[in-house]
Order: structure tokens, then sequence, then C-alpha cells
């Protein structure tokens, strides 16, 4: 079987891992044994995973915890998830935008291009965490200089005119943007098109 989730990340020193699953640096073993690909939502401890080949039990086991996310088998049915509010916005993950026809492979899609950001972000700033001292509901203006500093020059990188930005804008909208950065373009986790 094979399922994408939303889990936490675990660190090493540098190495990252998600929590849950065995990987090469796993602080506390045994994790579930089996081929995974994974997204970190840049330097923020959560990440998408694509888990190959998860047995029914390790899966059913996995969804127990709280910190973890399910996604359905069929992507392509629309996201009707009464909790979903609750546990992307904890994580700093956007959900105002979604609709009763956005399907799961959207949602997903949507996710990739914020992972990518928070990504670059990290790589451009040096592992700052772009939520480390912001929420969702920050104003770009209230971001610190360097701070802005560090998201003009993620914006720059993607090919895009950072002072075309309403500084007004909240990170949630910002966020938003960043993944639609990325529209009609499908991504590639682990062998899989979404």
């Amino acid at each position: 079987m094979q399922k994408f989730y939303l889990v936490p990340i675990e660190q090493v020193g540098g190495a990252r891992g998600p929590k849950y699953f065995s990987w090469r640096f796993d602080p506390d073993p045994p994790g579930i044994d089996c081929r995974w690909s994974m997204m970190p939502y840049g330097f923020f401890s959560y990440a998408l995973v694509l888990a190959h080949d998860i047995t029914q039990t390790d899966h059913v086991a996995l969804i127990l915890h709280t910190d973890v996310y399910n996604f359905p088998d069929d992507l392509d049915t629309a996201v009707s998830d009464p909790n979903i509010d609750v546990f992307f916005e904890g994580i700093n993950i956007p959900t105002d935008w979604l609709t009763p026809s956005t399907t799961y492979r959207e949602l997903l899609r949507q996710l990739a291009g914020m992972f990518q950001f928070n990504q670059r972000y990290r790589g451009i700033s040096e592992g700052h965490d772009l939520f480390e001292t912001a929420t969702l509901d920050t104003r770009l203006r209230n971001l610190s200089s360097q701070e802005k500093i560090w998201f003009d020059a993620t914006v720059v990188s993607f090919g895009y005119d950072p002072n075309l930005i309403n500084d007004n804008s909240f990170l949630r909208q910002l966020i938003k943007q960043a993944g639609n950065f990325w529209s009609g373009q499908p991504f590639t986790m682990g062998g899989v098109v979404f």
C-alpha cells in the first residue's frame, strides 16, 4: 500500500527524518520499516511523507497518532475532512483557500508549492524558520528587516518581483501565493505524480 501523510520531523544533529518511520539516524527505533519519500516544510518541524509499501498494520498504528495527518487513497475526491483546518493551521499551513470542490490532489500540489517556498527560504536564510517569530496571521510588514530581506530574496529566486507584494498581506496569503507559483506544474514524489 502507498500512502501520503503529514508527519512531524525528528532531528539528530544536522540529519532530519520522519517521526514514526525508520531512518538512518532514528533517535527512537524501531520505526515503521518501509521505503519513504519526504518533502519538509522548510525548517518547520513537519513534512509531507509518501510511504511506499506500508503495511495495513503499520498504517493503522501510524494514524492513531494525533500529530499525523492521513490523506485518503483516492486523491481525486473533494477535501471533506472537518478537522483539516485545525490540523493544518496548527502547523502553519493555510487552509482558508479550500473550497468544497478542492480535491486532495490539488491540496497536495498546493502543499508541495508552499513547502518548496519554505525550503528555499530556509536555504537563503541559512536555516531560519519563517515561523520562528511569526504566524500565518502576521503581516509581511511586521517581519524583522532581516526576515523581510530573506523573504524578498526567496521571491526573487522564483523569478518574481517582491515590490509587487503588498506589505499589508498576511503570511497566510503569501504562503498560498507561493503555492500558486507552481500552478499547473505537476510534482513527482517517490514516483507518484500529483
